[in-house]
């Protein structure tokens, strides 16, 4: 997990979310009226703002399950927020479905929006994911969405892949004499560190272990 900023609102959301809020609540079996957060403008702001990745696990959208608008506080607990802007995000099928419907005030997920030190909260155990402990708030995002364990099987898979690409460059970097092509190597690892990038956390962690960077 990465923290991330949160973009403007879309306009369509801005102009509509009251009387979409007021017309959700009258109908709430209307699937065209509980759905609208669903708009082309938002999700693609969305999809923006968190670098077409899952938020929770950091796949890219469309490698480990397609992307789901997700509540970050779900709407069963607080339906006023059903269309609020600073509640919806972006989720991997995987992670959307195992968080469900959770929410706990004072022990809800890690927040990459709002959680500045998210970062040093989580370790990263090749691709396993782990809680610093002593922080129940993160143990409980790992242990529910199911990140230090087998079952994630596809995740678990493409994470592989991503450290075999990573442990290939550091190598390369470290072995290339030539300065100009060690440069290339170097910019190459610092993209596979940018906030948009798959797995970035992981691979993050795995450089600094190396002692590169």
């Amino acid at each position: 997990m990465r923290h991330i900023s949160k973009l403007a609102e879309p306009n369509v959301l801005s102009t509509n979310k009251a009387n979409w809020l007021t017309e959700y609540k009258a109908d709430k079996t209307n699937g065209t009226k509980k759905y609208r957060y669903r708009h082309s403008d938002i999700k693609g702001q969305l999809k923006d703002e968190t670098g077409f990745k899952c938020i929770y696990c950091e796949s890219k959208i469309g490698h480990n399950t397609p992307g789901d608008v997700e509540h970050i506080i779900p709407s069963s607990k607080n339906e006023d927020m059903h269309f609020e802007w600073e509640n919806l995000t972006i989720a991997c099928t995987e992670c959307n479905r195992r968080k469900n419907a959770y929410y706990e005030q004072g022990e809800e997920f890690l927040n990459p929006y709002s959680d500045n030190d998210l970062e040093d909260l989580i370790e990263h155990f090749g691709p396993i994911v782990n809680w610093r402990n002593g922080h129940v708030r993160a143990e409980i995002t790992v242990k529910i969405l199911e990140l230090n364990k087998p079952t994630r099987v596809q995740l678990i898979l493409r994470k592989i892949e991503k450290i075999e690409d990573t442990n290939t460059l550091i190598e390369r970097f470290i072995a290339e004499q030539n300065p100009t092509l060690k440069q290339i190597h170097k910019l190459q690892l610092e993209q596979m560190t940018l906030v948009d990038a798959e797995f970035s956390g992981m691979v993050k962690s795995l450089i600094s272990q190396k002692g590169i960077l």
